[in-house]
């Protein structure tokens, strides 16, 4: 599973529920580090080992650990006092992994499975979008690239809160900040004048500085669009899965922005 940074540390702060022996033979069970667990003595906590475990395990691994826990979901829960301790730490990881393109799968009668399904296509041992994201924005020395960043987990806090019209709403103000930061520092070297409030005439400066393509440009606006508050709900999507959809095709193109940009930039 290609999971981002939120997603391992979300599992960390479910796993951190359970008792060190537990854990110790949980990861020895999917080939984790056990090293700092083990020992109890070393004077490393529960909650520091499981960290440098998780973070430094493979996606596969990680995957295991998570799809053992939605199997014994119920005698992992029955373990903790009180429910409620287990029952939002885990609502939490859920939409974590939403967030990443995993959920549940479902059978042919739309039962629930005890497997996580990709969303969306995925290629395994890539790192998740979003890592790559944040890594291409402080790579690019845009004087905006910590702002932008911050509304980016914005988006993600707000989903995470159920504030789905918040989640689209940062993604999109990401998507422009990022574009119009981008146009801005092309002006150096490519003077044309353009209204910096105007999302249609930043689309169009991009294109005719020949950064993007009038193909690219008609898919960068087009997801600005899908990506708006306040958007129609598609029949047989459920909000939370709009605002999942929207936000990831707008940090899609937010990395194709980026990433476009240091190359010009090497």
């Amino acid at each position: 599973m290609n999971l981002s940074r939120r997603s391992r540390l979300s599992l960390c702060q479910f796993l951190d529920l359970f008792d060190r022996d537990s854990l110790v033979v949980l990861f020895e069970k999917h080939g984790l580090q056990t090293d700092e667990l083990s020992n109890q003595w070393g004077g490393t906590s529960v909650t520091a080992a499981v960290r440098e475990a998780v973070l430094a395990a493979s996606g596969e691994r990680i995957g295991n650990i998570l799809e053992e826990a939605l199997r014994t979901h119920g005698a992992l829960r029955y373990q903790i006092s009180p429910r409620y301790r287990f029952d939002e730490r885990w609502n939490d990881l859920l939409l974590c992994l939403e967030l990443d393109g995993y959920r549940r799968g479902q059978d042919e009668y739309e039962r629930e499975t005890d497997t996580f399904v990709p969303t969306e296509p995925t290629i395994e041992g890539v790192q998740a979008v979003e890592d790559d994201l944040a890594a291409e924005l402080q790579r690019s020395g845009l004087p905006d690239a910590g702002d932008i960043a911050r509304v980016i987990e914005n988006s993600a806090d707000a989903f995470l809160r159920g504030d789905f019209n918040g989640c689209l709403g940062n993604a999109r103000v990401a998507l422009q900040s990022l574009a119009t930061s981008i146009a801005q520092q092309r002006q150096v070297n490519h003077a044309r004048s353009f209204d910096h409030s105007k999302w249609g005439q930043i689309a169009a400066y991009l294109r005719v500085s020949g950064f993007i393509t009038e193909q690219q440009e008609a898919g960068l606006t087009g997801v600005f669009s899908f990506a708006s508050p306040g958007s129609h709900t598609p029949v047989g999507f459920s909000e939370q899965e709009f605002a999942r959809l929207g936000r990831s095709l707008a940090l899609g193109f937010c990395y194709f922005l980026v990433k476009n940009f240091n190359a010009d930039h090497q």
